[in-house]
């Protein structure tokens, strides 16, 4: 027969023995549990991880994309040499900054001729002297005078004709002097017609086809101006040149490419849904960009998607396949910041899902 006796005290103080300290060994059922959990653990992973994957691809739907600036290629408008390119590519330009200067020497050489007419054209003409005028009032007076002494010598040779002094022969020979000197005389007079009627002309030139003349060189300038103008090409918006596509010193002709630039203040994201997830592909979807500095903001898809490509390499994973997927454009909720405003920055992008939503609640 065991007797058993309960003290209180030691029942407190399990680890002393009167005033002897009693050790005891560490009990071992915590590390056969422990144990016990592990093998638990170990055998149960395959479905753990089964679970937890389809709870992730419930609550999350993520595609990879990229940041797209609006691009914008600057052609040539005219014909010329490049003078000088004042950007390069990485450049933030803003609005109204000259970008590339053309030449055109045969503007130049045009307008030199042009201004070099309009200058004679405003200088006066030199005074018209009336020499010319006095000798052909001479000429008359004397073609006059003939005119009548031929007469008076017809008069004179018909009068012994009359009298059988003279033969018909030389009274025609009379007549054709007078006709003659008639024929001279009206000469005289056409000749000063003629001079005082040019300088009539000569005298109102200056007022009308000196005046039309110059009109149109003056127009012609002003539109030789103009397309030197258009020979320096300026940025619209603020962007970032992306290429460069010309040398200073290169002849290009109209419409050949210069520059390409992204424009800044109309980025948009573009990233490659599975086709799995078309739903979140429509116009309105909700989605958050997540940059590669951990920095993210909201977007929303811009139109429903209408094209599918194949993932770019750039995007797919090392070990992955580059499937068929649906591109899809987001426009961000708010302005991406500048450092970040990079044309083909890679980002992740993850679309707001009902059960993602419930659970963030």
């Amino acid at each position: 027969m065991m007797k058993i006796n309960f003290d209180e005290k030691k029942q407190h103080q399990p680890r002393r023995d009167g005033e002897m300290k009693v050790s005891y060994a560490p009990a071992k059922r915590k590390i056969a549990l422990f144990r016990w959990y592990l093998i638990l653990f170990i055998v149960a992973s395959p479905l753990l991880y089964f679970f937890g994957k389809m709870l992730y691809l419930l609550l999350v739907v993520n595609a990879p994309g990229f940041v797209s600036l609006e691009k914008a290629v600057i052609n040539a408008s005219l014909s010329g040499v490049v003078e000088k390119v004042v950007v390069k590519t990485g450049d933030i330009v803003q609005p109204g900054q000259t970008l590339i200067l053309l030449h055109d020497p045969r503007l130049d050489e045009r307008k030199t001729i042009l201004e070099a007419e309009l200058q004679t054209l405003d200088t006066p003409l030199p005074p018209t002297g009336s020499n010319v005028e006095t000798l052909l009032h001479d000429r008359i007076d004397l073609a006059r005078d003939m005119v009548s002494y031929q007469e008076e010598q017809l008069q004179q040779i018909r009068h012994l004709f009359e009298q059988g002094a003279a033969t018909s022969a030389e009274i025609n020979l009379a007549e054709a002097q007078y006709n003659k000197a008639r024929y001279t005389y009206n000469e005289a007079q056409s000749r000063l017609s003629e001079r005082l009627e040019n300088l009539r002309k000569d005298t109102l030139l200056p007022t009308t086809q000196t005046e039309i003349r110059t009109k149109r060189i003056e127009a012609e300038l002003a539109a030789i101006d103009k397309q030197r103008k258009k020979l320096a090409h300026v940025a619209v918006d603020r962007s970032r040149v992306l290429d460069v596509y010309i040398k200073e010193g290169m002849v290009i002709s109209p419409g050949s490419s210069m520059l390409l630039l992204g424009n800044l203040e109309h980025a948009v994201i573009t990233c490659y849904l599975s086709p799995k997830y078309a739903r979140y592909s429509k116009a309105g979807k909700k989605a958050t960009i997540t940059f590669p500095d951990g920095r993210k903001i909201g977007a929303t898809v811009q139109n429903d998607a209408g094209l599918a490509k194949r993932l770019p390499g750039d995007l797919a994973s090392p070990i992955g396949s580059r499937d068929l997927m649906i591109v899809v454009q987001l426009v961000p909720d708010q302005v991406i910041p500048s450092m970040l405003m990079i044309d083909g920055m890679p980002v992740s992008v993850r679309f707001h899902t009902a059960a993602g939503s419930l659970f963030q609640q």
